[in-house]
């Protein structure tokens, strides 16, 4: 059976042990969030002061590079810290099992190191000394950054330092030994018995004294210094693959084959004895590291040596190695651009397009050497897709991912869409979603109960330290402030905000300009608070206010439900004097109050008439619903469905479906925005999907206005943005018409919508022609639109042979052959200037050289190959996946693909592609050149810059 700590947490298994204590994996009970709990091997009784000091300070941290500290709780005389969980692993594994790091590699780790100490030791009031940097506290992301953990021993400086807690071998710093080398020569030093112990060779050492070591002439503390040593240590590590000396008089130094000599003498000053020789400070030593590029001795002789190399170079092509060099650098080049246009694509995965744009240009080099490769087609078709230059459909694409310092509390967006903000620990940040620049950062309530919402554009209500508070934020300046809060309220019509703090049993009630309309009294309860409130709010408490602010929905950690008048008067209405349900969700659509309430096993659904007093419908199962009530209606979700509900009738209209069950949802008058397992989903007001993403983050934090959408997830530092893109029509049709192939006529005047039963005629300008029903359509084998000599027509070809030909023109029926019967085996043949392409009903399509008959290349292996058509120097190939969804590749004339080209439906005889959404519209793009996309790339960076 697992172990549960606190109530709150399960420990999953033991991940790590060390002189500080057993680290284990866990997860949150209610939110199932992972998190890691470091159990303290200090003990408890002796000093819990000290403990419960280092991790209230820890848990006011907030950076990139530094997991959130969450709680401090104790159990069975046992201390645990619980901080966020870190995919990847850490760094002392590869170390262990002989891996090397490239300069290039190693230096950007040590970066975000010296950012996250820069951080640390500026905390105030005198900053925090991490004292245990080595490799095993460094995790590596999958993204490849590190985060520095394991804070169970830091120490918060005093004036003049800290004394020291513990420490480990090759790492530490003289001062942690008890060694005093300042201002000494190199044979002195001031020693104490922890520097005897050492000598014992302990992996780790623990001052066992509460007060600081002392030979009995000075004392030996520790300062920012101490972990610049450790820092130093630790890249010495990572750079050479040894572990450095414990004396650091006896460090071996770093020889310029390991590592540039100004890298070397960068870690070098850092582990010096004497600490004032050192870096005196993380931002010094990161300076270094930045200016490395302008600092090294070889950058500068490279100036001087250009000629030479360029005589040299010279030299080696006239005796034939020329070519061999050449060659071997563009291979490398090649695969470094291949790599690019990956990171490209991870990029655009996660919403950031700009990140995608970047890497795809740094994969195609606008200014060409000698030792440049061509241009690689993947990177061309990365550019191409970041751009988006062929997903024409309507809808929302990824837009932005607005990285942020911590994971989110809390995210939401502005009535318009026009700033998001997030709430993280200890403040309130605000974003322009369009540029992704900082708005604004206000000091908030530490507590994840903490609540921001925006009363409109440019106003903000958030709960302050000790104050609710309502921002201006083009003024910056507070307009009023209330009583202290965290949970918050506020009515559709914007005259009044309601605000709880904590585990208070009553609610202050505040009209738009900060007056105090009312004082809710509770009678003694209380909403449900989780025992930590630092960790994360699992949002099971109601607090929500009728579209006047006349009435204010509480729910009650007794499981009670309670309408009240916040008027003075007596239209208090009573749900639940008392229950089993642990959560609860709802709010008010006019005169009506719908609510979800759950125990755990049992839900229930129901829908309350404020005016009569009277309940309209309910629903149970044991299956949660998920409720959304405002001033637009009442939306409810259950397993994979949302619905909107008619209070009066019950009556339900489908919002969205989808494969996997809804976990949260948001709906607004663009639509909804649901979160699965799978990512984030958007659908329009009649369940037909417009965007997705599908970058895996959980969907806890969803808000949709103004034609954008963001979603954010308590485990990811981000802020993901989608925005709804709109595109020119070239036809538009009745999408109630069922088709699989929507083609132009030669002459554009008509598109047909065919499908093997049946096709519609229609004019340009949507209005129908014809409707024509296929006869024998169960007989039917194939069907080719085909177009020649300005005639367009459709060829249904039949299993005995029989081919029937419809007219684009008036779909009238043509005329009929007798042909051979088909083979039954859909192998098919398709020819361009140099290839024949063929394509099996099961297999893959494969290209030949027309001239020599060998095998050039293969193309898509999992989708059935339809058409191939030659435009210019570019072929086009069309295909059905293997779920039944139509697409195209463009290729250059390689057979490499340049472009994906989602819902391709046609090409017109002018060469321009044709994209049907299958919403009522096709849309129309020309074939872009990588110049104008190059160019098309240059200016959304302009843009994105402005």
């Amino acid at each position: 059976m697992s172990q549960i700590i606190a109530d709150s947490y399960e420990i999953l298994q033991q991940i790590g042990s060390g002189g500080g204590g057993v680290v284990y994996l866990g997860r949150h009970l209610r939110l199932g969030k992972l998190v890691v709990l470091k159990a303290d091997r200090r003990d408890l009784t002796a000093r819990p002061e000290v403990l419960r000091r280092e991790v209230d300070a820890l848990k006011n941290l907030s950076h990139t590079y530094i997991p959130q500290v969450y709680d401090f709780v104790a159990e069975n005389g046992v201390v645990y810290t619980v901080m966020d969980y870190i995919e990847g692993e850490s760094l002392d594994k590869p170390l262990k099992r002989g891996e090397r790091f490239s300069q290039a590699q190693v230096i950007k780790w040590a970066c975000q190191l010296l950012e996250a100490l820069c951080y640390l030791h500026s905390r105030p009031p005198h900053g925090i000394l991490h004292s245990d940097i080595k490799p095993s506290n460094l995790m590596l992301t999958p993204q490849g950054d590190i985060r520095l953990i394991d804070f169970n021993i830091a120490l918060a400086l005093g004036e003049e330092g800290a004394v020291r807690v513990g420490f480990s071998r090759g790492y530490a710093s003289p001062e942690h030994y008890g060694i005093d080398y300042s201002g000494l020569g190199a044979t002195q030093g001031v020693r104490d018995e922890a520097a005897t112990r050492l000598e014992e060779d302990p992996a780790t050492v623990v001052s066992t004294g509460a007060g600081s070591s002392s030979t009995g002439r000075r004392t030996v503390l520790l300062d920012v210094r101490s972990d610049i040593y450790s820092a130093g240590a630790t890249l010495y590590h990572l750079f050479t693959g040894r572990r450095p000396a414990q004396d650091a008089k006896e460090v071996e130094a770093i020889s310029s084959k390991e590592v540039s000599p100004a890298v070397a003498a960068i870690v070098q000053k850092a582990m010096e004895p004497d600490p004032d020789k050192r870096w005196q400070t993380a931002a010094e030593m990161l300076r270094a590291f930045e200016r490395l590029h302008e600092n090294d001795p070889r950058t500068r002789r490279r100036k001087r040596r250009m000629a030479a190399t360029a005589g040299l170079l010279a030299l080696c092509f006239l005796a034939g190695g020329g070519m061999t060099f050449v060659g071997l650098k563009q291979m490398e080049r090649t695969q470094n651009a291949m790599a690019l246009a990956g990171y490209s694509a991870d990029a655009l995965e996660q919403g950031d397009v700009t990140g995608a744009i970047q890497y795809a240009l740094q994969a195609l080099p606008q200014k060409r050497g000698l030792l440049d490769p061509d241009d690689t087609p993947q990177a061309q078709r990365a550019l191409a897709k970041a751009l988006g230059v062929y997903d024409l459909t309507d809808g929302y694409r990824a837009s932005r991912s607005i990285p942020l310092a911590s994971e989110p509390l809390k995210a939401t967006l502005s009535p318009e869409g026009t700033r998001a903000a997030a709430v993280l620990q200890g403040k309130v940040c605000v974003y322009d979603p369009q540029t992704g620049a900082q708005l604004a950062e206000l000091e908030a309530e530490n507590s994840a109960l903490s609540d921001a919402l925006f009363l409109d554009e440019d106003t903000l209500v958030y709960a302050g330290p000790g104050a609710l508070t309502c921002y201006r934020l083009t003024e910056d300046r507070a307009l009023w402030s209330g009583q202290p809060a965290t949970a918050i309220a506020r009515s559709a019509d914007g005259s009044t905000v309601a605000a709880v703090y904590k585990e208070e049993s009553r609610a202050v009630v505040y009209a738009a300009d900060g007056s105090q309309r009312a004082v809710v009294d509770f009678n003694g309860r209380q909403q449900a608070v989780t025992v930590n409130d630092g960790f994360a709010d699992p949002e099971d408490a109601l607090l929500a206010l009728n579209g006047d602010g006349s009435l204010l929905a509480v729910s009650f950690a007794d499981g009670g439900l309670e309408l009240f008048d916040t008027t003075g008067g007596d239209g208090d209405i009573q749900l639940f004097d008392g229950s089993d349900y642990t959560h609860f969700e709802g709010g008010f659509y006019g005169k009506y109050f719908a609510f979800a309430a759950t125990d755990g096993g049992d839900s229930v659904c129901a829908v309350i008439d404020t005016a009569a007093g009277e309940q309209t419908g309910a629903f149970a199962d044991q299956t949660p619903f998920h409720v959304q009530s405002d001033e637009s209606g009442i939306y409810v979700s259950q397993d994979n469905v949302l619905v909107r509900l008619d209070p009066k009738t019950g009556a339900q209209t489908e919002l969205a479906y989808t494969e996997k069950d809804i976990d949260a949802f948001v709906h607004g008058a663009e639509g909804s925005v649901v979160a699965t397992e799978d990512g984030v989903r958007v659908f329009n007001n009649q369940a037909v999907e417009l965007g997705r993403s599908d970058g895996g983050d959980r969907g806890d934090f969803l808000a949709l206005a103004g034609g954008r959408t963001l979603a954010a997830s308590r485990d990811v530092p981000a802020l993901r943005l989608m925005e709804r893109e709109e595109h020119p029509a070239l036809v538009t049709y009745d999408p109630a018409f069922a088709h699989d192939e929507a083609r132009l006529s030669a002459d554009g005047r008509t598109v047909m919508l065919f499908r093997y039963d049946a096709f519609r005629l229609c004019r340009a300008e949507g209005s129908v022609l014809t409707d024509v029903t296929i006869p024998e359509a169960q007989q039917v084998y194939d069907q080719q639109f085909r177009r020649e000599n300005g005639d367009s027509w459709l060829e249904v070809v039949y299993n005995d042979g029989l081919v029937r030909r419809y007219s684009a023109v008036d779909g009238s029926l043509m005329g009929e052959e007798q042909g051979p019967v088909p083979s039954g085996d859909q192998y098919e043949e398709f020819f361009t200037d140099r290839f024949k392409i063929t394509s099996p009903l099961h297999g893959t399509p494969e290209v030949y050289d027309r001239e020599t008959g060998k095998l050039v290349t293969r193309l898509e292996p999992d989708a059935y190959l339809t058409y191939v058509t030659q435009v210019g120097d570019y072929i086009i190939t069309e295909y059905i996946s293997a779920q039944g969804d139509r697409y195209g590749l463009l290729l250059d004339g390689n057979c490499q693909v340049l472009a994906d080209l989602p819902r391709l439906c046609d090409i017109t005889p002018e060469g321009k592609l044709v994209f049907d959404d299958k919403m009522g519209t096709l849309r129309e793009s020309r074939i872009y050149s990588l110049q104008e996309l190059l160019g098309l790339a240059e200016n959304s960076l302009k843009e994105e810059i402005k």
